[in-house]
């Protein structure tokens, strides 16, 4: 593995980190029954700048774009759900 690939390696980490945060948020939302506290804007945007780095990834053929978006994608769909299950 090169220097850039490291790099690559290392920014996947941590956008996977990064996404997998509102776990959390999720969790309390399922136990306390309510998400009136939680906007679903930045949900929305986590998912749509997800989607179009997984599109630019996708036309790179770069595994390092591709998969930490695709995850957060995905748990930002997830949590979206969540929110507007509970939603008062």
């Amino acid at each position: 593995m090169n220097s850039i690939e490291t790099i690559g390696l290392i920014a996947s980490i941590f956008a996977m980190l990064m996404f997998i945060s509102p776990i959390d948020q999720m969790r309390d939302i399922i136990r306390d029954k309510t998400s009136h506290t939680v906007s679903p804007l930045i949900y929305f945007m986590m998912i749509f700048n997800c989607f179009f780095w997984v599109l630019y990834g996708l036309g790179k053929n770069d595994v390092f774009i591709i998969t930490p978006n695709a995850i957060g994608a995905f748990l930002g769909l997830a949590t979206l759900i969540i929110i507007y299950h509970y939603r008062n």
